[in-house]
């Protein structure tokens, strides 16, 4: 069957933003893997309902009973450490299915923190992010490789990320989306600058601007998927997100040995 890999910035942002695309993927019975960025994760002090790990882990949560619902299994998962590019990660296999999700636990932009280790690696090579669930640190090279070995482990027909360029958009995307996909895409690369494996990116925020072009049957699909993670992100309201269930956009794709470099103006 085919492969692919989904990489989202936050839990969630493959929910929203590349679906029903995953969703069919997974329907079709296809090895589906889900790479989160980082953890999603909100400071601690600063009035939120949960932070921290324990956010995160409720949004880990989230993300399995949404799979489980999109592949109409019970929801119940594997869990595996995998070393990639020598580095430990967690991951989860939803039994009977090729799901498996894969969590980096890289701490997030949001609250009193507006910049995140995903943008703070992009822009400084030098700079080390300390993963929130104590594992060992990442530079952007290390990170980078990480991702590298993952897709080599996957061995994927086509990947997805986020827009590299959603810092350009006239809402501007969140610095996460953008950061985390410009990662990607330079673990993406030979070294020639081409493209190594087909890689699609996708609208974030943007598509809260544009018209709907998802109905019917997929996208009542994408919204009960939606509300089986909703329940578990305590940041969430009910409604929440609900006006994007009618829409996806697909922005750019890149095929193999098409040129990439990352963008010159992206500044948080």
């Amino acid at each position: 069957m085919p492969t692919t890999v989904s990489f989202a910035a936050h839990p969630d942002d493959d929910l929203l933003f590349m679906n029903p695309d995953i969703l069919s993927d997974v329907r079709a019975g296809f090895e589906v893997w889900v790479v989160y960025l980082s953890a999603g994760d909100l400071p601690c002090g600063e009035g939120f309902p949960a932070c921290g790990m324990d956010y995160a882990d409720m949004r880990v949560r989230g993300e399995r009973a949404a799979y489980a619902r999109a592949a109409r299994v019970r929801d119940r998962w594997t869990f595996e450490a995998l070393t990639l590019g020598g580095h430990p990660v967690a991951t989860n296999t939803l039994d009977g299915t090729g799901v498996r999700l894969v969590f980096t636990f890289v701490h997030a932009a949001g609250g009193s923190d507006q910049t995140g280790d995903l943008a703070r690696m992009v822009l400084d090579g030098g700079f080390v992010a300390n993963p929130i669930d104590d594992r060992p640190p990442y530079t952007r090279e290390s990170f980078t490789g990480v991702l590298r070995d993952l897709l080599e482990r996957a061995g994927p027909d086509y990947i997805r990320t986020l827009s590299t360029v959603g810092h350009r958009e006239e809402d501007r995307d969140h610095v996460d989306h953008t950061a985390g996909a410009i990662l990607v895409a330079l673990a993406d690369l030979d070294e020639d600058g081409r493209t190594r494996i087909r890689r699609d990116e996708y609208a974030g925020y943007a598509i809260r601007r544009r018209p709907p072009n998802s109905t019917g049957f997929w996208r009542g699909q994408k919204t009960a998927v939606w509300h089986a993670y909703r329940p578990h992100d305590p940041s969430l309201n009910p409604g929440d997100w609900d006006n994007v269930m009618d829409r996806q956009y697909r922005e750019r794709v890149f095929e193999v040995g098409d040129p990439w470099a990352p963008p010159d103006d992206f500044r948080v």
